[in-house]
């Protein structure tokens, strides 16, 4: 018998959330916030009073850009499904990397982020990334200023010039108004 294997919030990455059950045979939607197609996942995983779960999913089939209906080996009731309401949604780190490969050529994450400096080409140090905020469309950095204000700086491409994961620095070219937002 294989010993019983801990999977560890470092093994893994959230992509999205549950949302509410579709039908009555256990179906259920998922909001994906991530480029990520569920069916190339080895499994989901679930918080579930405190330890991550592991879920096999049986089907998957697209609503909209960002929102799945998926059914899910054990979940074959909608009071089931319902269990799952607005819970996290992960996976295996791993799955994502392999994804990454095709479509990232950084590899990097918004949250591996977290704790870099932002040094703009025009405005200088804006300050240090402490959090990120997914929970818009909008992926965006909350960057804490040297004098202690948040600004909120929408993550996308055209801002970043370059990453040094060594000095642990982003290096962008943001718009003076988005700077200005918040005052």
């Amino acid at each position: 018998m294989k010993p019983l294997q801990v999977i560890r919030l470092s093994e893994i990455a959230e992509v999205g959330r549950f949302n509410k059950p579709h039908g009555i045979k256990g179906e259920i939607s998922v909001s994906i916030n991530t480029d990520i197609d569920l069916n190339d996942v080895k499994c989901v995983i679930v918080p579930i009073d405190g330890i991550f779960v592991p879920f096999f999913l049986q089907t998957v089939r697209p609503k909209t850009a960002d929102t799945s209906l998926i059914t899910i080996d054990g979940i074959d009731s909608e009071e089931k499904a319902q269990s799952l309401t607005n819970r996290p949604l992960f996976i295996l780190r791993s799955d994502l990397q392999d994804d990454d490969d095709d479509n990232n050529e950084d590899g990097f994450y918004a949250s591996d982020l977290i704790g870099f400096k932002v040094n703009d080409m025009t405005h200088g140090v804006i300050g240090e990334i402490s959090d990120i905020n997914d929970s818009t469309q909008n992926i965006l950095f909350i960057v804490k200023t040297p004098d202690g204000k948040e600004l909120m700086i929408p993550v996308v491409d055209e801002f970043i010039l370059s990453i040094d994961p060594e000095n642990e620095t982003i290096n962008t070219d943001i718009p003076s108004e988005i700077l200005t937002l918040n005052d």
